[in-house]
């Protein structure tokens, strides 16, 4: 996949402790790092939500 060159405003302090927090060298892979974070977080967050209520009594509808 190609890759799109932006620029951005960061603020260095956060940007600092995002790639310590990550084990990033670059800014380059901090940002990289934090989106591939943040849409497998989101990604997770819809699994959980689509299954919180399997094993719970009634979950399917059934009375039993």
């Amino acid at each position: 996949m190609a890759l799109i060159q932006v620029s951005a405003r960061l603020n260095p302090v956060q940007l600092r402790r995002a790639q310590k927090a990550l084990g990033a060298k670059t800014t380059s892979e901090t940002l990289q790092r934090a989106l591939d974070l943040v849409t497998e977080t989101a990604v997770h967050d819809r699994i959980l939500q689509r299954y919180s209520g399997v094993g719970k009594p009634n979950a399917f509808g059934e009375d039993r």
